[in-house]
This record gives structure tokens, C-alpha cells and sequence, in this order.
């Protein structure tokens, strides 16, 4: 069925009791294990998520947006576990020049998924940017049907399916032939 279509079906047929959030899944015909093919990119929501995040800020001066101002000393009180990621903040961002600093709490960020890396726009040399790119809704994504990302090795037909749904609801396809 169209998007627009697709979208209002499974909007009606939420039965959950809460504000569930709509998922989009895009079957890709690419194989992840070659190098050659990889789609990573970030987008910004022109509504955004509808969520707010939490942002800490690593930087050698005070951002803009930021709802935790960090300092070299605090990298300790992360290691003693008196500022908790995913608890004080949600992303983490910084310069290049404080991410030695970080690596003695790489094992405390990363399995919490708020290490900075340049990759995810985390690691900037203009954190105010990326502060305010992250509240207005910035996504990263690592597959994407839009023709402009698209691997140059990978098949000419390589959308398989698409295919939107709530949080706990039912799965409506989408024809992504016109898309």
C-alpha cells in the first residue's frame, strides 16, 4: 500500500495504551560482510523524534544547549560511577582533543552507547552544532533506501521490502516502487 496509506492503517490499529513510537523497516538486498557496500549516514528530523535527550559536553568552552557542562575532572567521577551515562546523560559530545582523555572510560561509555565517535558526528571541533543537531532530533542510520546513499557496489534493485509498524503493533508493507 502508499506510504501516506500504510502510515494511517497502523496509526489506527496501535491498541497499545501508551504513545507508541512508528518503526520503519527497510530490507536491503546488501551483503554486510563486504566493505565495499556499507551505508552510514545522519539525518535530522524536520519534527523531530518527539523525545528529548539528555546531551554532556566535553569541550574547552561553555556550549549552548547543553544540559551537562563537563570537565577534564569529571572523567573521573564517570569511572567512580557518580555521573552514570544513560542515567545523567544520553549523548555524549566533544572536541578531538579530549578523546585520549576518555579512553581510561571507554569500557564505562561504550557498552553504554554514548562513547563519542567522529562517525556519529560526536566528536566535533563545533560541539555547539552538533549539541543543537542532536535536540532537534538527529538520527543515525546505517542502512537507508534513498538512491543518493546507496553503495555504488551494490544491486541495481536493492530495496527488497519496506515495511512500518508501532512499538508492539501489527506490520503494514509499503510500496516502495514509486519511492
Amino acid at each position: 500500500m502508499e506510504l501516506m496509506e500504510a502510515i494511517k492503517k497502523v496509526k489506527l490499529s496501535s491498541k497499545e495504551k501508551f504513545d507508541a513510537s512508528i518503526e520503519v523497516h527497510i530490507n536491503l538486498d546488501l551483503d554486510s560482510k563486504k566493505m565495499e557496500q556499507p551505508v552510514r549516514f545522519s539525518l535530522t528530523l524536520p519534527h523531530g523524534t518527539g523525545k528529548t535527550k539528555k546531551v554532556a559536553v566535553l569541550a574547552s568552552k561553555k556550549v549552548a544547549g547543553a544540559d551537562l557542562e563537563l570537565k577534564e575532572s569529571d572523567i573521573e567521577l564517570i569511572q567512580k560511577g557518580q555521573i552514570k551515562p544513560k542515567i545523567d546523560f544520553d549523548t555524549l559530545v566533544t572536541e578531538p582533543a579530549f578523546m585520549p582523555k576518555l579512553a581510561k572510560v571507554a569500557k564505562i561509555l561504550g557498552p553504554a552507547g554514548v562513547m563519542p565517535n567522529p562517525k556519529t558526528g560526536t566528536v566535533s571541533d563545533d560541539p555547539e552544532k552538533a549539541v543543537s543537531e542532536i535536540k532537534k532530533g538527529r538520527l543515525d542510520v546505517k542502512t537507508e533506501k534513498d538512491l543518493q546513499n546507496k553503495p555504488p557496489k551494490a544491486a541495481p534493485e536493492w530495496v527488497k521490502s519496506i515495511f512500518i509498524a508501532t512499538s508492539m503493533g501489527q506490520s503494514v508493507v509499503v510500496d516502495h516502487t514509486d519511492l
